[in-house]
């Protein structure tokens, strides 16, 4: 019986409190409605905080709105292709430039002179580098021929360029006929075409300029002058900075003009 009555309260408890809590909202409801200006704060802050609530959420939807209209209105850059800025070769251009021509009046004085040599000087340091080291002609790698020592010489494709002396006529348009060339050990012919070594190398590194700096000694065909080669030095071995002198010689052909005589490649 104790067991009975102790559950029976219990229960009547719980329904009690619950009917007390819906009476309450109940109460809160009704005295809203009927504007009791005791809840007239909480309705209005209640209002308040769900108008906050709103604005910040529209704000954010906006704010996400706007981003997803940036994303996709913005199109990604295209990569610059910059082979399309590259010049392409002219395939109706000359195999080599012209040579400039050095033509210095008897009567110049030294400081003409020594000018005119430096440019004589730089333009046989150009051609000595491409015909020698290099190759000035456009080659096809596909068909070659080999010497006596199976070395690869490749086709030249430059039109006009068919034998050694269409070779050696680009070359002596800087450099003088009277001290010959060894051109024949880098270019070969072959049924009527003309094939090059092209046996490249790098230059010196430590090389860092030449300069004419005395004019040695003259005739009326030719001029012998001074060159200081300078380098920079080897960091790894802890050599220095330093000059090597070498001649350089100017032919005075008979049309006044000037080509490359007595000639050492600095680097």
């Amino acid at each position: 019986m104790k067991k009975k009555n102790i559950i029976m309260l219990m229960a009547m408890a719980v329904f009690t409190a619950t009917t007390i809590l819906v009476g309450c909202n109940k109460a809160v409801e009704e005295n809203v409605s009927s504007g009791d200006p005791l809840f007239e704060g909480v309705t209005e802050a209640s209002q308040s905080q769900g108008e906050e609530n709103t604005e910040a959420t529209n704000a954010q939807d906006a704010s996400e709105e706007n981003t997803s209209a940036t994303e996709s209105t913005t199109e990604p850059e295209e990569a610059t292709d910059a082979t399309e800025e590259v010049t392409q070769p002219d395939p109706e251009a000359p195999a080599t430039e012209p040579a400039e021509e050095i033509i210095v009046p008897a009567d110049a004085d030294d400081n003409t002179v020594l000018s005119e040599a430096q440019k004589l000087f730089e333009m046989a340091c150009d051609t000595e580098w491409k015909f020698h080291v290099g190759c000035p002609y456009k080659l096809d790698a596909t068909q070659y021929v080999t010497n006596n020592f199976g070395w690869e010489f490749y086709l030249v494709t430059d039109s006009g360029i068919n034998s050694v002396a269409d070779v050696e006529q680009d070359y002596y348009k800087v450099f003088s006929e009277s001290y010959g060339n060894d051109l024949s050990e880098l270019y070969m012919e072959k049924n009527g075409r003309v094939y090059a070594l092209d046996g490249a190398r790098g230059g010196d590194i430590y090389y860092t300029g030449s300069k004419i700096t005395e004019i040695k000694s003259r005739t009326d065909t030719e001029i012998f002058f001074t060159v200081e080669n300078y380098y920079s030095g080897d960091d790894f071995t802890g050599e220095g900075a330093y000059t090597e002198k070498t001649e350089f010689s100017a032919v005075i052909g008979k049309d006044g003009a000037w080509r490359a005589g007595e000639f050492t490649l600095p680097y």
